[in-house]
C-alpha cells in the first residue's frame, strides 16, 4: 500500500466531517509557526506549483513533530498529482524555541516521482448502496490526475449519501495500487455497520420552544433515520434556535447499536448533567475483544 494515509472516520457529532487525512501528534506537543519552506531535489514540478505547496504550509501552524510535519508537505505534493512523492529529508530549525509558537523554518528534499493518473475505483463489501451510486461521488474519470483531495472529497461524499440512509457507523477503509509506473487503482472496502432507525427527538430548553420544534419534527419512530433531514430540519428552523447554537455542541445523536436505534437530543441551553446522562446513554455494538 503506498503512502496515502486516511483516518477511518466514525462521526458522532451531527453535522460535522472530520478530514480524512489527519495525522494525530501525542501529548499536544508544542506549535511551530512556519516562517519559510524551501524545497529541493524535484524534477518536473514547475515554479508556480512550488510556490503554491510552499505558500499553503508558510504562515500556519503545526504540531511540533517531524513525522506529521513530513505528511502535511507530502500532502501538498499528492493534491497535485505526485501520488507516490517522498520526503527523502525534512530540518527543521526553530528561530526561537522559548517562543510560543516557536518560529520555525523547514527545508525539504523531495523527490515528487511520476504525475500519476486514475485507473479504476472499486468498492468491495459495500451491501446496501451499489457500486454505480458510490462511484458517482468521485469527480474524477479514468485517466485524471490521481489526486489526493479528490478522493478525500469522494469518501466525504461516501459518507453523507450513507448517513442519509441511516448508516452513521460506516467506515470507508482505502487501499491503492500502481498498476504502472504512473497509473493508479484504487479499492475501497466499505464496512457498513447496522441501518439506524428513528426512535425519539427530545428537546431541552424554553418549554414553548421545545414543544414547537418537537411538533415540527416529522421523522417519526420507526423511520429510517437520515442525517440530511436532521440538516435540513435545523436549517429550516434556525429561527427558533438560540443565536449561539452550534450543532456540534447543542445535537447529540443517542445511539442504541444492538437495536439500531437512535434518539435525537436538541440542547437549546447548556446542562451538563443532561449532556452527561447523554454520553451514558450511548449503547455500542461489541466487538470480539468484548467477547461478544
Amino acid at each position: 500500500m503506498l503512502r496515502f494515509r486516511f483516518e477511518r472516520v466514525l462521526s458522532i457529532s451531527a453535522l460535522l466531517f472530520i478530514s480524512y487525512l489527519r495525522i494525530v501528534a501525542q501529548n499536544n506537543p508544542p506549535q511551530l509557526l512556519i516562517e519559510n519552506l524551501a524545497i529541493s531535489g524535484t524534477q518536473s514540478v514547475d515554479t508556480a506549483e512550488l510556490a503554491e505547496i510552499t505558500s499553503a504550509i508558510v504562515g500556519s501552524k503545526f504540531d511540533d513533530d517531524n513525522e506529521y510535519l513530513q505528511e502535511v508537505i507530502l500532502a501538498q505534493f499528492q493534491d497535485r498529482g505526485y501520488f507516490t512523492a517522498v520526503i527523502q529529508k525534512l530540518d527543521v530549525k526553530v528561530v526561537d524555541p522559548l517562543a510560543s509558537p516557536k518560529p520555525a523554518r523547514l527545508e525539504a528534499q523531495v523527490t515528487e516521482g511520476p504525475l500519476c493518473h486514475l485507473s479504476i475505483i472499486e468498492f468491495t463489501e459495500n451491501h446496501a448502496i451499489g457500486s454505480d451510486a458510490l462511484r458517482a461521488r468521485f469527480p474524477m474519470k479514468k485517466g485524471d490526475s490521481f489526486k489526493r483531495a479528490k478522493i478525500v472529497g469522494g469518501l466525504q461524499a461516501m459518507q453523507k449519501l450513507y448517513r442519509s440512509r441511516g448508516f452513521l457507523d460506516s467506515i470507508f477503509v482505502p487501499d491503492t495500487k500502481l498498476d504502472s509506473s504512473s497509473t493508479v487503482k484504487l479499492n475501497i472496502k466499505v464496512e457498513e455497520g447496522p441501518q439506524y432507525r428513528m426512535d425519539k427527538l427530545e428537546v431541552t430548553g424554553p418549554r414553548e420552544v421545545a414543544q414547537t420544534l418537537e411538533v415540527l419534527w416529522t421523522l417519526q419512530p420507526g423511520a429510517v433515520f437520515s442525517h440530511d433531514y436532521l440538516e435540513t430540519f435545523l436549517d429550516d428552523n434556525h429561527s427558533l434556535l438560540p443565536p449561539d447554537f452550534a450543532p456540534s455542541d447543542g445535537v447529540q445523536l443517542i445511539k442504541d447499536c444492538p437495536e439500531a436505534t437512535v434518539s435525537v437530543h436538541l440542547h437549546l441551553t447548556r446542562d451538563p448533567q443532561h449532556e452527561a446522562q447523554d454520553r451514558a446513554a450511548q449503547v455500542a455494538c461489541s466487538t470480539p475483544s468484548d467477547g461478544g
